[in-house]
C-alpha cells in the first residue's frame, strides 16, 4: 500500500511540471545598434541581468525583481 501511494504521488507530481522552453523570444528579430535609444540593460559584473527603459534623461525603469536589496 505504501508503494502504491508513493508511486501515485511521484507520477501525479510529474504531470504538473512545466514544459521546457526552447527560446525566450518567439519570432523576434535582431535590430541595429542605437536603433532603440530608450532601451537599457542592467549588468551584474559582465552579464546582462535585466532590461530597462529610459523614461527621462536621468531615470531608468525596470522590474522590481531585477533590483536586490
Amino acid at each position: 500500500m505504501w508503494f502504491l501511494i508513493l508511486g501515485l504521488t511521484l507520477f501525479l507530481g510529474e504531470t504538473g511540471a512545466a514544459p521546457t522552453i526552447q527560446s525566450r523570444i518567439v519570432g523576434g528579430q535582431s535590430c541595429p545598434k542605437a536603433s532603440q535609444p530608450w532601451q537599457a540593460a542592467l549588468y551584474h559584473f559582465s552579464n546582462i541581468q535585466c532590461g530597462a527603459v529610459l523614461v527621462d534623461p536621468q531615470w531608468v525603469l525596470t522590474a522590481a525583481h531585477c533590483i536586490s536589496k
